[in-house]
């Protein structure tokens, strides 16, 4: 009986050595898959700042190309001020030959009426 009882308790010894084996190696599988867990979530925050990065250089490449349209506008208003300017003086230039035309106009008669004058 005592040696019936005796090889009891070494298979009870057994049973209970084999569940602490399979505790740990569940325990083991637990961090395991703790560590790859944390390491996914590491990649999302990574990708999460990528994301958040390349959002910053489109908003950036968009306030670039509306301050370039702003300037090409700005252009555009001087040269057509700058064309006014042209036309405008242009303008004048013909007045002052139309005056200077009616000047030479001018003279020519009084020229001939002097002619005219010295004749009688």
């Amino acid at each position: 009986k005592a040696r019936e009882a005796a090889a009891i308790a070494s298979e009870e010894q057994a049973k209970v050595r084999e569940a602490e084996a399979i505790a740990a190696e569940n325990e083991a599988k637990a961090r395991e898959a703790a560590a790859l867990s944390a390491e996914a979530e590491a990649k999302d925050r990574e990708a999460a700042a990528r994301t958040a990065e390349e959002e910053a250089k489109t908003r950036e490449g968009t306030a670039l190309a509306a301050e370039n349209e702003a300037k090409a506008r700005e252009a555009a208003a001087l040269s057509a001020e700058e064309e006014a300017k042209v036309r405008e003086a242009a303008a004048r230039t013909a007045e002052e030959e139309a005056k200077t035309r009616e000047g030479t106009a001018l003279a020519a008669e009084n020229e001939a009426k002097a002619r005219e004058a010295a004749a009688l």
